[in-house]
């Protein structure tokens, strides 16, 4: 297996099973990811440092979209890097960036960057289209 097919493997491996949804996906994270993994999202300046903070930060988006469900649509690789997008799908019944459930629906897409490093995940890059978001929840107007 060459070092591009290993990088997709562990990028697939942590899309599916360190998926919020999924039973036990924090030990995906520890196998999959340095402990001192930066997680950039939605270009905010300042990014999550650690994996502790990731773990964290990742339960947070969860507690809103519980039911949330993803879409594998393309994945692409090249030297250490692994790009994937999907189509995310789900209802907010749980609180969300500080935004108390509204009930809503969501559909997005995402762009989720990783740069792999010895087998394990060392800096991730993570963005979506957070105004649709907030006007598919009825938070802005469309």
């Amino acid at each position: 297996m060459t070092q591009i097919e290993q990088n997709k493997s562990i990028a697939l491996r942590m899309a599916q099973e360190g998926w919020g949804t999924e039973l036990n996906w924090e030990k995906t994270w520890d196998e999959l990811m340095a402990n001192d993994v930066i997680h950039h999202f939605n270009s905010d300046p300042n990014p999550i440092v650690g994996l502790a903070a990731n773990k964290a930060f990742n339960a947070s988006l969860f507690q809103g979209f519980p039911n949330i469900q993803q879409t594998i649509e393309d994945m692409i690789a090249e030297g250490d890097k692994v790009v994937y997008r999907t189509t995310l799908k789900g209802t907010h019944t749980g609180e969300f960036m500080g935004i108390p459930p509204t009930g809503r629906s969501v559909v997005i897409n995402d762009f989720n960057l990783l740069r792999i490093a010895e087998g394990k995940i060392v800096e991730s890059w993570y963005d979506c289209n957070l105004l649709a978001v907030m006007q598919q929840l009825g938070l802005m107007p469309a």
